[in-house]
C-alpha cells in the first residue's frame, strides 16, 4: 500500500498529539495525548492491519528516506520499499502503547459556534507574541468572543474577536498547547461537562479537547 498525502499530513499531525499511534484493522484512526486531555480520531482511504507504531515521528522519518514508499505490513513488522531498497520497521506490543481505549460519547453542547483556519493561525500567532498559554472562550449573553491572554490578569495584554452570538453567560478556558488541529475550518462544540469538540465539515475528522477545570458555566 502507499499512503495518500491526506493520510501522511494526518499521521503528521497525530504524532504531534502523541507519538505512539495504535492502528487497528480497518480505515479508522485515531490517537489520545499522554495526558489524556486530547483525542482525534478520522476516517482514511487506506485499510490498515493491526500494528503498533511506537515512535511515529521515526516511521515518518524512515518513509521520508525514499520518494515513493511502499508499505507492506507483515505480522511483527512493516517493509518500508522502494526498488530494491527496503527498511524493516518492526511493530511495538499494544500493551506498551497510549492509545485510546473507547470512542467518545460526545455530550450535549450548551455553546456552537464555528472557527475559521484563519481564526486558529492568529490564536496560535497571538499566544506565541503574548506569551499566553491561555485561550478563553467568553459568551456575554449575547456574543461569543475568543480571548487570548493572561486568564488571571484582567489588566493584561490580550487579543480578542467575536466570532458568534449566543444567550448565555460562560468562560471556556483551554490550553493553547492542546490546539492541536490540522490547518482547515471546524465547527466547534463545547459542554458544560468540561470537553469541547472540533469538527471538520469536510470530513469526519474530530478532535477532543479537555476543558480546564477553572471554567465557569453560568446556565
Amino acid at each position: 500500500m502507499k499512503l495518500s498525502k491526506e493520510t501522511v499530513a494526518l499521521f503528521k499531525n497525530f504524532a504531534g498529539i502523541n507519538s505512539n499511534l495504535l492502528l487497528k484493522n480497518g480505515n479508522k484512526l485515531a490517537t489520545i495525548s499522554g495526558q489524556k486531555n486530547v483525542m482525534a480520531d478520522a476516517t482514511v482511504t487506506e485499510s490498515f492491519p493491526d500494528f503498533g507504531i511506537y515512535d511515529l515521528n521515526e516511521f515518518l522519518g524512515a518513509m521520508s528516506l525514499f520518494d515513493d514508499p511502499e508499505l507492506v505490513f507483515q505480522d511483527k513488522y512493516v517493509s518500508i520499499k522502494q526498488g530494491n531498497m527496503n527498511i524493516k520497521f518492526f511493530a511495538a506490543d499494544a500493551s506498551v502503547l497510549t492509545a485510546p481505549q473507547k470512542s467518545i460519547t460526545f455530550p450535549d453542547a450548551e455553546i456552537n459556534f464555528n472557527i475559521s483556519t484563519d481564526k486558529l493561525t492568529m490564536i496560535h500567532k497571538t499566544a506565541s507574541v503574548l506569551r499566553s498559554p491561555d485561550v478563553s472562550i467568553v459568551g456575554d449573553g449575547s456574543s461569543i468572543t475568543i480571548v487570548v491572554g493572561d486568564k488571571k490578569n484582567a489588566t493584561g495584554n490580550s487579543f480578542s474577536e467575536a466570532v458568534g452570538a449566543t444567550d448565555k453567560k460562560f468562560k471556556v478556558n483551554l490550553k493553547v498547547e492542546n490546539l492541536k488541529m490540522l490547518p482547515g475550518d471546524y465547527e466547534v462544540s463545547i459542554s458544560s461537562k468540561k470537553i469541547s469538540r472540533f469538527k471538520s465539515p469536510t470530513s469526519d475528522l474530530v478532535y477532543y479537547v479537555a476543558v480546564e477545570a477553572d471554567s465557569t458555566f453560568e446556565f
